[in-house]
């Protein structure tokens, strides 16, 4: 798939978090060579403190 259609994707689907953090999540996968388990972590992770600090802002 095409960096732009999973970004694309990821903003449909209200995944703010993982889109900002995308670019530089699989640039450094690939320099790393890190495994598909790690890269979603890594970006379930971004998506979840995006989600805190959004939550943190209204409260």
């Amino acid at each position: 798939m095409e960096r732009m259609q999973v970004l694309n994707l990821m903003s449909s689907l209200k995944l703010y978090g993982m889109r900002v953090a995308y670019d530089e999540i699989m640039g450094n996968a690939i320099k790393r060579q890190h495994e598909p388990p790690k890269i979603v972590g890594d970006l379930q992770q971004s998506e979840i403190a995006e989600k805190q600090a959004r939550f943190t802002d209204i409260n």
